[in-house]
């Protein structure tokens, strides 16, 4: 009797994993996966767009989301065209020449682009060493320089900046480090100088500013912004970084801005966009408690992007709170 006690305990176990796994597999198939583009570890995008997975995942039944690392803004909007992700990060600089298959989607095609909501903006950074001799773009011919990691926002904006000022890739030792490594390589003092634009304040700056050692200086170059814009059209701000963001950060830096803006494309289900926008805002405290920067996402500012379209699942979310007026 006892060995048929055991036998029986053993096979009531067999049995009871066998059917939880049948009901674990069956809830995971029903359940809906979303990968959310955010960009490198070293900026916002990732951590903002781990705040947004987790209220998605929390609070929308069957739904579990995941912020992904990627090479940023533009990749990011390639991966919306090959639907390898689902929702993500972008610039509206970017997502507008995706919607007319221009610029760097030219061999791509267009990307049928539609917007969530304008998070926040995505603020200029040119950080070099405060003894490198560079106070000015001009002055990096012939300096070790990133221009970021290919397919990012970041590069776009060190391009725009780099032409601005008639510097060409060829005038400078050209390296293309995602923000992270650029921070690691000029720790290093492998590079002179990188370039990046994310919200206010970036991690890796954060990082960099506590380095002991280490004499940094962020260049103003807002006096680039006009021919810049004259190319480009006026996607971008004049907005000064305050001094004290960093540590070392001993005045404002006078530089410019980009709006950034939360992504899908415009087969998303609308219902599942207008649950996403709702959450947003009704959960706004809990992304505000992963970056402080979600305290700029408010109702008036999320639909002041033009040139980009709305999602119809987040318009109907913007009309229900009375400020969609387009």
């Amino acid at each position: 009797m006892r060995v048929k006690g055991k036998i029986f305990i053993v096979f009531f176990v067999l049995v009871s994993f066998f059917f939880m796994n049948l009901f674990f597999n069956e809830l995971n198939a029903q359940s809906r996966r979303l990968s959310i583009g955010t960009a490198d570890t070293g900026g916002v995008y990732y951590i903002y767009g781990g705040g947004i997975a987790k209220i998605i995942s929390t609070y929308i039944p069957n739904t579990i989301a995941t912020a992904e690392v990627t090479p940023g803004a533009v990749d990011n909007v390639k991966m919306l065209q090959n639907k390898s992700i689902d929702l993500a990060f972008t610039k509206s600089d970017i997502a507008a020449d995706a919607l007319r298959g221009v610029g760097i989607f030219e061999k791509t095609g267009k990307v049928p682009v539609r917007i969530i909501a304008a998070t926040h903006a995505d603020i200029a950074h040119v950080v070099v060493w405060g003894t490198s001799g560079i106070e000015k773009i001009e002055d990096m011919k012939g300096k070790r320089i990133s221009t970021s990691a290919p397919g990012s926002g970041h590069e776009i904006v060190a391009m725009r900046l780099l032409d601005a000022a008639n510097v060409g890739i060829h005038d400078i030792k050209r390296e293309r480090l995602s923000l992270s490594e650029s921070v690691n390589a000029f720790k290093d003092r492998k590079i002179d100088g990188f370039f990046f634009a994310t919200g206010l304040p970036a991690a890796s700056m954060l990082d960099l500013s506590s380095t002991p050692g280490v004499s940094y200086k962020i260049l103003d170059v807002q006096s680039y912004l006009k021919k810049i814009s004259e190319k480009h059209g006026p996607v971008y701000i004049e907005v000064e970084i305050p001094k004290g963001t960093y540590s070392k950060l001993e005045k404002d830096v006078k530089t410019f801005a980009v709006p950034v803006i939360f992504v899908t494309t415009e087969d998303m289900d609308p219902n599942l966009v207008y649950q996403i926008t709702k959450i947003m805002f009704e959960k706004k405290s809990e992304l505000e408690a992963i970056h402080k920067e979600a305290k700029k996402l408010n109702l008036k500012s999320a639909i002041s992007v033009s040139g980009v379209p709305y999602h119809p699942g987040a318009i109907k979310y913007y009309k229900e709170q009375g400020v969609w007026k387009k």
